[in-house]
């Protein structure tokens, strides 16, 4: 081969080498959005980046080059936006009354009404300068530093002040740069210096050890041990310099607040820092939530109670008076007797009650006099005219045994005063909250299907739960606005008053409601009652929709939290199918003729099937190498259901010591290792630091106790180990 042609090849080799790493440098622009914006879809937009570069590649004469990238582009928009055949050209008169639409728009400089479909052709255009931008970066100037640094600081950011993870971001961007450097620097000595390509000196001897120093430095910064930060997280900082703060639903302050229980719910939003001072300790033999009050007048920026209220007076020994607005379940449902204690710490008093249903009597350990408040529900104590704070109480209340069935039965018609009250949304509400919930109920049929839609809305689209990060609105904006489509993050604040106006704006009454989770499961008592911890962290508020005939009941939207009120499922079997008319019994040879008949028939289907596409064999492969790949990478996200799934109806007295040692594998997983040193004991107080709660202490214990029994405990596998091994998991983040 002559030697200008050997020349040319390994000059194209090298081109061909920049391209692709300039395409993997400007695709970690692109994987953010995904997570930080609301834009769907990204692999067209990396679809279309890299045929850009390959059509930039072949540096095709511009007036093939121009019109090519510009199909592509109208294509891509086509994939987007519409259904029809592309070369149909149905869609190009919508195409071109958007363009005109949105120039009008431009000449009125009013950006915020952009549609969605200029927007991507814009991006789509930027793509495109930024390609020709790195073919001049690449080829003509040999200079890429500069946008090198600039993507560093881009993905740096992103990880800072966004639930955008860049830790391998980072490892790809230097890796892909440094090697992208070295590359344009050694050309730059070839063409200055005037080394030849062909004496073997370059760039085999130049790139190899270049990627080796590269690929090591990058595999020991990862591996090696991480100091902790110096600085704290800026954005909580920020956050506070500008005087945002509030205490989780359940008070207003300013800075970052303690988590606890407070009145004033007018302004909700900021950060809070969890408080785990013990407040009462609970004797209690249902499952529940502890109410003390709801709301029911959303202002846009938190919630207070406009309807004038009365005093109710209540006695000990009879509890049942209520009013319209504090009445939680309709006559005629079928109730379930329970008792409970209270026992609040010392100091730690209040001077209300804990609600945990309908209550029947109540004995203190002192006398008082109790007062309802007749529109928000709360339970006051009093003695001579003063409020009396009960230390110790116990009391008997009913809960409801409800059916799906049941509620998925409920009517929509309500009583006046429901609706009146608890339909009731600010004028200033956005319209595409109102929007956004009649979208995602659209297609359900029932009232009960919508509410569980919208309350597992949250979970199934990206929404986090945070307890920092989180905004206050300002005052031109909304509450659940801010939260539904800009932050996406908050705690549960954010999501019970997200989920009640969502329900409100689609007719569904719902109201606010405030109180305690029910707190960490200690110990289960000789007569039959669960002592629980409640600490100021247990504070909580939720979300109940009023259902007619029945009543308010409980939904739970917060990410990470489970509703301790579950309605029993539906258990109807559909009726058997119609008999078949008996057939006379085939020799087994006629059978076994059939068998074949047909096995030869899917053998020759399946034949032409691969003989159409091609070589079957080699796709399947990469079909099933795809698949493992995508199960490998998102393995985080499917082992912890996958583990829930497979132990929670699995019974014998291996159960325990198998679902305890799983859960040891899984916290190994997603990074809580034990350290050699760390005994079970040390290891499992490590773990309940890590996730909040004090589950894993009491899990160890009894995995202990198994170890050192001569004979296993098939009992441990009860409703409280697997309730408490269940959290633990679901606790557990990627």
């Amino acid at each position: 081969m002559p030697q200008s042609n050997q020349q040319q090849q390994t000059s194209t080799l090298h081109v061909l080498v920049l391209y692709g790493l300039g395409f993997l440098l400007l695709w970690e622009w692109l994987r953010p959005l995904k997570e930080i914006t609301t834009t769907n879809d990204i692999h067209i937009f990396v679809m279309y980046t890299l045929f850009l570069f390959i059509v930039t590649y072949f540096q095709l004469p511009f007036w093939i080059s121009f019109p090519v990238k510009l199909g592509a582009l109208l294509y891509a928009l086509h994939s987007l936006y519409f259904f029809d055949v592309f070369l149909s050209f149905k869609w190009v008169p919508y195409f071109i009354e958007d363009i005109q639409y949105n120039l009008n728009l431009f000449s009125e400089q009013n950006w915020n009404e952009m549609t969605s479909l200029t927007r991507s052709l814009l991006f789509f255009v930027l793509l495109w300068l930024v390609s020709y931008l790195m073919h001049y970066w690449l080829i003509q100037t040999r200079r890429i530093f500069l946008f090198f640094l600039i993507t560093v600081i881009y993905v740096s950011i992103l990880d800072t002040f966004t639930v955008y993870d860049a830790k391998f971001a980072i490892i790809r961007t230097v890796f892909i740069g440094l090697i992208l450097i070295g590359i344009l620097r050694m050309m730059k000595i070839i063409e200055t210096q005037g080394f030849s390509l062909l004496k073997g000196k370059f760039p085999i001897l130049w790139v190899a050890p270049l990627s080796g120093v590269i690929a090591l430095s990058s595999a020991l910064g990862y591996v090696a041990p991480k100091a902790s930060p110096i600085w704290p997280d800026p954005v909580p900082f920020i956050q506070n310099m500008s005087g945002k703060g509030e205490e989780e639903g359940l008070g207003n302050g300013r800075g970052i607040a303690k988590i606890g229980y407070g009145e004033n719910d007018s302004q909700l939003g900021g950060p809070f820092q969890f408080d785990y001072t013990p407040i009462f300790k609970t004797f209690d033999n249902g499952r529940h939530y502890w109410r003390i009050e709801t709301k029911e007048f959303y202002t846009g920026k938190g919630w207070e109670n406009k309807i004038p209220t009365q005093a109710v007076a209540l006695e000990a020994d009879d509890m049942s008076g209520d009013t319209n607005f504090t009445r939680i379940w309709e006559d005629g449902v079928e109730m379930k007797d329970h008792t409970a204690r209270i026992e609040a710490e010392k100091g730690k008093e209040y001077s209300f009650l804990m609600i945990p249903g309908k209550l029947k009597n109540i004995e203190a350990d002192s006398e008082a006099n109790y007062q309802l408040d007749g529109v928000s529900g709360k339970i006051s104590t009093f003695q001579s005219g003063r409020e009396e704070k009960l230390s110790t109480y116990t009391m008997d209340y009913q809960l409801p045994v409800l059916k799906e069935e049941q509620l998925k039965g409920a009517s929509n018609q309500y009583p006046q005063y429901i609706t009146d009250a608890f339909l009731q949304l600010p004028e200033t509400l956005p319209e595409r909250v109102k929007d956004l919930a009649q979208k995602e109920t659209v297609n359900q049929l029932t009232i009960y299907d919508k509410v569980k839609t919208i309350e597992e809305f949250f979970g199934k689209n990206g929404y986090g739960y945070n307890t920092i990060e989180v905004a206050v609105p300002k005052d031109d904006e909304d509450y659940v606005d801010q939260f539904l489509f800009e932050t996406k993050k908050g705690y549960c604040d954010n999501f019970s008053t997200s989920m009640v106006v969502m329900l409100r704006s689609i007719g569904i009454p719902a109201r606010w409601v405030k109180g305690f989770t029910p707190g960490t499961f200690e110990a289960l008592g000789d007569d039959g009652l669960r002592e629980y911890t409640v600490t100021n962290a247990n504070a909580h508020s939720w979300v109940e929709v009023y259902f007619s005939g029945i009543g308010w009941v409980p939904f739970e939207p917060t990410r990470g939290f489970d509703n301790p009120f579950q309605p029993e499922e539906d258990k109807t079997s559909s009726a058997p199918a119609a008999a078949a008319p008996k057939q006379p019994k085939k020799p087994e040879k006629d059978l076994n003729e059939e068998r074949s008949a047909a096995s030869s028939k899917e053998e020759k289907s399946f034949g032409s099937i691969l003989k159409s596409v091609g070589n079957g064999s080699v796709i399947m492969l990469g079909l099933l190498v795809f698949v493992a790949a995508i199960a490998f990478l998102f393995r985080k996200k499917w082992l912890r259901q996958y583990t829930i799934w497979r132990y929670k109806r699995k019974k014998g007295s291996d159960t325990f010591e198998e679902a305890f040692e799983r859960l040891l594998w899984l916290l190994k997983v997603y990074g809580i290792k034990r350290q050699p040193a760390y005994t079970l004991r040390e290891y499992a107080l490590y773990v309940d630091r890590a996730l909040d709660t004090k589950d894993m202490n009491i899990l160890a214990k009894a995995y202990e106790g198994v170890q050192f029994s001569q004979k296993k405990q098939s009992d441990l596998w009860n409703d409280f180990h697997r309730e408490l091994w269940e959290n633990l998991i679901k606790r557990i983040r990627p």
